[in-house]
This record gives structure tokens, sequence and C-alpha cells, in this order.
């Protein structure tokens, strides 16, 4: 046994705010933590079996590894109580046989006041001086009490409040972040599956447009960071967090969740849900409802009706898509590569799986705006797969998104392209990568305000995402005001310094202030983290040669002949090193073929300060007239 507890650091177990109080401290738990230290309170003392734990915190015939979920349950207990296992000071191993708990514990019984336990001859003594003349009352308001909270305990113990607490009235919660899944499978290779379902709940969440819901980029960073909610919350400017946990055998999955007022820490309400994989888009649409339902959220009923459950799916499809998502989000050649064959294996599996050719879309558009591929391959690929995805889901604000960036970089098709994108905002009014699609829109056509409004939107629904940050420097290189652009653009790259987009805008940013060394140093950053990057290779080709090193964008011009025998070279890259150079007759040649290719960088021909040498030439109007832009300066 161990050493007894610090005199005055008591326990309580409060069941009425479903928390654990050491002292004066409210311990964060989740949800089947806090189940086990109830569980233990009620046999205070007594020792617990393992096999017991297991029933009541799994039910009978459970499917997952308890073993694992109760070693993790005990670590996460004793980690809160900041106890040593060699010397528990309460929470008690009995080795081969369970656990038990020691030293003082008050229960709070739900709707009633703290009734603490006290010991066997202390009641005797109570019960002698409310027994004596003059304490009838006494007597008898304590015998009622009593009975209430007897009542309650046995409803406890029978489950009767199991998985849910009462509701209680919660402060007003205008934004919210879904922090990233526990996985306890005990299976790190099923990480993708519990982030994958912290995505899902995000998804449905970010439906309803009277709450602010924080995208995963952002929430990612607390995956096993183990911060303190307040510190998370006031990072990302929330009201309250949603944790918990997911644990998938076979075909079964469980999920607890429980939301958590972030400023306070206080535990507001929770919940557990169980289905096959095959009802799993059932689970994330109920979860989400009731996490509505708690936060008092505003639901139109067009939103009801988005997050209603859009059926089942099969499951090997529906992991096949977690995987597919999994790999997107790293946004390299390779990741991309392996999205469009885990989409593309969902949607063999299963015919009717919008998300899945929703994924493919976006997978395409990414490659083919990275010039990974040839745009006349990639974009109508994209194109195909958001339109199959709509005709089985039209509110699908993804695929709305996806076929919006396609009449924006391949078809040109500007009005087309806004209503699509403000279709797919109107359906995920949350959609942080939808704003920040849209911001391109609005300043490739020149509207730089709106443009800047829209991105500052998705900053504030994705406020740590370095992508975003890195696209408000975009913002202001387009618009000529380099010493902005610089100083957002350092900004993230301190936040993340191997981000390679943060490095190659910094550098166009700096080669227009004249400052060369410092643009080939922050372009050798981004072909350190991208090599081979035909976008970076034509960039440093076109500083060489604005810089007068006619020999080193010489080299680049036989390097981007090289590389074209292996992959797709853009021919808007070729001619930006000849306009470095000030070869123009090269440069329209190959900016003709840009065209002729539909290459998706000419939506900047009207905004790209490098081809300055060229604007007062006519043809370089002709190829504003093709591409279907505005002429200005």
């Amino acid at each position: 046994m161990g050493s007894p507890p610090i005199q005055g650091e008591e326990l309580q177990v409060d069941l009425r705010r479903y928390e654990l109080r050491h002292g004066t401290r409210v311990l964060k738990l989740e949800k089947i933590p806090m189940e086990l230290v109830i569980f233990l309170s009620e046999r205070k003392g007594e020792l617990v079996t393992r096999d017991e734990i297991a029933e009541r915190l799994w039910g009978k015939g459970v499917f997952l590894d308890t073993e694992q979920g109760i070693n993790t349950a005990v670590r996460k207990l004793r980690q809160a109580l900041q106890e040593d296992p060699e010397r528990p000071k309460f929470i008690q191993t009995i080795v081969g046989k369970g656990y038990r708990l020691g030293g003082p514990v008050t229960v709070i019984a739900p709707g009633a006041p703290a009734m603490p336990q006290r010991s066997r001859s202390q009641g005797e003594h109570d019960r002698a001086k409310v027994g004596a003349p003059g304490n009838k009352l006494v007597w008898g308001a304590l015998a009622a009490i009593s009975a209430v909270l007897a009542l309650f305990v046995v409803l406890y113990a029978f489950g009767h409040f199991k998985g849910k607490e009462q509701s209680r009235v919660a402060p007003a919660i205008r934004a919210i972040a879904v922090l990233p899944l526990d996985n306890l499978s005990g299976d790190s290779s099923q990480d993708y599956f519990a982030d994958g379902m912290t995505d899902e709940i995000i998804t449905n969440l970010a439906k309803i447009s009277s709450v602010r819901v924080i995208s995963k980029t952002s929430i990612m960073r607390y995956k096993n960071a183990h911060r303190a909610l307040p510190e998370i919350a006031q990072a990302l400017n929330v009201d309250a967090v949603v944790e918990g946990s997911v644990v998938r055998a076979g075909n079964r999955v469980r999920v607890t969740a429980q939301l958590i007022d972030a400023p306070s820490d206080r535990h507001l309400w929770a919940n557990e849900y169980q289905q096959d994989v095959t009802d799993i888009l059932t689970l994330q649409s109920e979860l989400a409802r009731e996490i509505a339902a708690e936060i008092r959220a505003t639901v139109t009923p067009d939103e009801r009706l988005r997050l209603t459950s859009k059926g089942s799916v099969n499951p090997k499809a529906y992991e096949a898509y977690l995987k597919g998502r999994s790999y997107w989000n790293q946004r390299t050649e390779a990741g991309l590569s392996n999205a469009i064959e885990q989409f593309t294996t969902a949607a063999s599996l299963d015919s009717n799986y919008a998300e899945a050719y929703s994924g493919l879309a976006d997978s395409y558009t990414a490659l083919g705006y990275l010039s990974y591929l040839d745009p006349n391959d990639a974009f109508p690929r994209a194109r195909a797969a958001a339109v199959r995805a709509l005709q089985l889901d039209p509110t699908l604000a993804e695929a709305h998104a996806s076929l919006a960036y396609y009449e924006l970089y391949h078809d040109w098709n500007w009005p087309e392209a806004e209503r699509e994108f403000k279709l797919a905002l109107s359906l995920n009014p949350n959609y942080a990568t939808g704003y920040e699609w849209y911001s391109i829109y609005l300043l490739a056509m020149g509207r730089f305000d709106e443009s800047l409004t829209a991105i500052s939107r998705a900053q504030q629904l994705d406020p740590l995402s370095v992508a975003i940050k890195t696209d408000v420097g975009f913002q202001y290189f387009y618009r000529r005001d380099y010493d902005r652009a610089i100083q957002e653009l350092r900004s993230a790259v301190a936040t993340n310094p191997r981000f390679p987009l943060a490095h190659l805008w910094l550098g166009r940013a700096y080669q227009q202030k004249r400052m060369y060394a410092e643009a080939i140093q922050e372009f050798a950053q981004t072909e350190a983290a991208l090599p081979g990057w035909v976008v970076t290779t034509a960039g440093v080709g076109n500083a060489y040669g604005e810089w007068g090193k006619r020999a080193e964008a010489e080299r680049i011009l036989k390097l981007l002949a090289s590389m074209s025998s292996e992959k797709f070279v853009t021919p808007y890259g070729v001619a930006l090193v000849y306009a470095g150079m000030g070869r123009n007759e090269e440069a329209f040649k190959w900016l003709d073929m840009a065209v002729e290719g539909r290459s998706h960088w000419l939506v900047w021909l009207n905004l790209d300060p490098r081809w300055g040498g060229l604007r007062s030439d006519r043809r370089f109007g002709q190829l504003l007239d093709r591409v279907g832009l505005a002429h200005r300066e």
C-alpha cells in the first residue's frame, strides 16, 4: 500500500458537475478515466477487479481490448492526480487482482449538496446528537435528504446517469474547437482512423452557421500536446472544446466525447456512442446534433437537414477514404498519388460514396495547381470527380469548392467560379479552405478589399494554419505592397520554418525589392523541402536573369529542358526564365504555348510583376484577352 495523501488534499468526486477535484484543483479528465474514478469511489476501500472495471466501463460482450483501455485510463488518472505509480496516494494497484481507491474521498451526488463520507463511529455520534430532544425536525430533514441521495446513488450505479450527464445551463458558446480524438485501440497504425473521425466531426459541426468551428489544420497542433484547455482556448479564440477518444476493433467503433467550457475548464456534457462502421455516418451526425443542442446553437431547417445521416457506407470504403484524407493532407506529390489510389479504392467499393469522389477532386486540383500534372490532365479529372460527387450529394461543400477551383484555374469562367464558391460557403459556412480559395479568386479578379476580407475569415476559422498565413503574404505580394508581404511571410516562416510555400513567396517579395541574394536563399529553402519542383526552378531562373547572372539563367533553361523528359514542365515557367533574361520573343513563344496548354498560372498574368518587360507589347494585351482578363496595370 502507498503512503497516505497529504492532509487536506482529499478527493471530491462531483457527480453533479461530472468532475474530479483534488483539494482546490479541478482535474481535467476524459470520460473513461472519470467513469473509473466514480466506480472506485462507489467501492471505496474495496478491491475492484479488472473484470468488474471492464464490465462497468465497456459493458458485457465488449469488442475491444479492455486490458489496454484500463491501463490507459489508470495512467491518465494518475497523471491528473500527479501521483507516483510506485508510491500511489489514491489509485492503489493490487497486483494480479485490480485496484482500490485510498485516502479521504467525498462523493457529491447529482442534484444534491456535498455529503462527505465519514467513519461509522462518527456517523453513530451524529445520529446520537440528532436523536436528542429538540432535533426532531433536523432528523426528519436529514432523513429526507438521505433518502433522495440514496435514490440518486442507486440510479447512478445502475447506469441511469451513465454516458450522458443531465443537461445544465451552459454559458453562451459562439466558437468551438474539436480537439484530436485519442486513439485508444492500442495500435498506433490506427491513428489515421482517429484523425479521420475528428475531421468528420468538425465537418459536420461546420455546417452550422451560428457557430465558428475551428478547422482541422489548427487543432491538429494539439495532438498529444497535453496543454491546458484555457491556454488552447485562448490560442484558438474559442469558448468551448470537444475532446474524447475513439476505439476501433474490426467493424465496431466506440466514440466518447465531452464538451468543456474552455476558459473555466468546466465539464458541460458527455456521451458515448457505439456503432458498426457501416453506420458511422449516423454516429457522426448524431454527435454533431447533440453538441449543437448542448451549446444552444441556432440551426436553420436547411442545416438540420444537412446534419441528417446520409445512410450507411461500406466499412472498407470508409477506411480507404480516411487513409486517402490522411495522404491528401501531406500535399506532396507522393502523398497526393497515394490519396488518389485510396479514394479510387473507396469509390470502387461503394459507388454511391460521394465523399470519395470529392476526395479525388481535391487531389487532382492539388496535383494540377502544384504543376505535378499537366493541367489538361489534372483539372478535367478533378471536374469529373466533383460533378459525380455532386450528383450523389448536391450539399457537399467540398465538391462545389473543387468545381469552383476548376472554373477559376482551368475553364477561366469567372462568373461560374464565383457562383460555386459562394454555394460551397453557404453549405459550409465554416469552411476555411473554401474562404482561402475564394480569396484567391477575388484577388485574381482585382477585388483586393474583398479578397482580404475572405482570407481574414479563413484565418479566424484556421488561426494556426501556416498555409493561410502564407496566403496573407501572397495577397500583399500581388497588391505590390512588398514590405508588408515580407513582414507577413517572415511571420509565416517563423511559425513553421519548413513550410516551402512561405519561403517561395518570401523569395519573390525579396526579388521585387532587388534583394536577389536573399531571394535565391529563400528559393533554396523551398527546393530543400520540395526537391525538383518546377515552380521553384523557374523562379530561380527568372531571378538570376533579372539579377544579370546570365550564365546561371542559361543553366536553369537547360535544367528545365532536361526535366521535361521526366515530368511535366509548365511553359509558363520557361517563359518566366526568358522574360527575366530580357529575351522577349522566346518569352512570348512559351506564353503562347502556355495558353494552348491551359496553364493555370495564366490567371496571374495581369498581376505578376515579373512580366513588367512585356506589358508594353501589344501581344501581351492579346494574351490577356485570350485568358479573359481585363487589362490593368
